[in-house]
């Protein structure tokens, strides 16, 4: 920091030395000299100077305007002041860079254009060509009074510009490869869209596009076929009964349906096969024949009696194919 004060500090007195000697070689010329110099003299408050960097460049190069400021801030407010500059035919890239450096009441500005000139007017027409640019014009204000504004003009430096063609004059040497061109001072990417925010708008759209994806699969994905239960094999009727069968069944019943007629009948059947039969037994078969004639109507109890003795004496594979009441196994 003390060696910049201490350069600041130098380049003021060089600008005050400069004025002053303006002011004396001034002082013997016309009126209109003499009117300029008297404006220059009373901006003691204020100083500035103006470089070119570099001084000699190749077509095409980059070249640096500084205009340095030094000022009083108790007398002249820093942030009145305002630089302009013309370097037709070169054009300004990019907006000035700003600079601010204060110490004690003194206040150093550097206001940094950019120039580059890649047009036709440019190219020099012979080996090189110089190219002179107006004064630099400072607009400023008095401290604690914005309408009492000044101005004060700082002269230009020119600079000098070598064809690329050509052979490089003293100063030009850049090595063997003329073409090469300082690219660092080109300005910075700028993008239509931040790169942050583009990032989370592919994220998104990403994020969104698999979701859909997912859903598009889901949707397609055939749907699962419920296997119904079979339906339970209808259960087959029972045999019919044989007339023997029916004829016991009868007789085992105490609700009689067509009165004594019906119990008569079975028991006149029982006693046929127990006759004709194999395995029949003829004293069991005149028992029923006896009661199918009796004057009476036969009680349940002889005709159940009379059933289970017949059911006692079935054969095996007759007794298998029912159960005890008389239904198909």
């Amino acid at each position: 920091m003390g060696r910049r004060l201490v350069i600041v500090v130098g380049l003021a007195a060089a600008v005050a030395g400069a004025f002053v000697l303006a002011f004396v070689v001034l002082d013997g010329g016309d009126e209109g000299a003499d009117a300029e110099a008297v404006v220059e003299l009373e901006v003691t408050d204020i100083e500035a100077a103006a470089t070119l960097e570099p001084a000699v460049a190749l077509f095409g190069d980059t070249v640096l305007a500084h205009v340095d400021v030094l000022l009083d801030r108790t007398r002249v407010d820093p942030e009145s002041v305002r630089v302009g500059a013309e370097f037709a035919p070169f054009e300004i890239v990019g907006p000035p860079q700003r600079l601010r450096r204060d110490a004690g009441d003194t206040t150093y500005l550097r206001r940094t254009f950019v120039l580059r000139c890649l047009v036709g007017t440019c190219v020099p027409s012979g080996e090189s060509a110089r190219y002179e640019f107006p004064p630099a014009r400072i607009a400023f204000a008095v401290a604690g009074d914005d309408a009492d504004t000044s101005s004060l003009r700082t002269p230009m430096p020119s600079v000098r510009v070598y064809s690329r063609f050509t052979a490089l004059g003293a100063g030009t040497d850049r090595g063997s490869a003329p073409w090469v061109v300082d690219l660092l001072s080109l300005p910075s990417a700028s993008y239509r869209l931040a790169p942050g925010l583009l990032i989370a708008v592919l994220v998104s759209t990403a994020v969104l596009a698999a979701l859909a994806g997912v859903l598009l699969g889901y949707l397609a994905w055939p749907p699962r076929v419920l296997e119904l239960e079979p339906e339970p094999e209808p259960q087959l009727p029972p045999p019919p009964l044989s007339p023997l069968e029916q004829a016991l069944l009868l007789l085992e019943q105490s609700i009689r349906v067509d009165g004594a007629a019906d119990q008569r009948r079975a028991l006149e059947l029982v006693a046929e096969e127990l006759e004709l039969a194999d395995w029949g037994d003829r004293d069991l078969a005149r028992t029923a024949r006896a009661l199918a004639w009796s004057e009476g109507v036969p009680p349940i109890e002889r005709t159940t009696q009379l059933a289970t003795r017949v059911r006692t004496a079935l054969p095996l594979e007759e007794s298998a194919e029912t159960n005890g009441d008389g239904h198909v196994a």
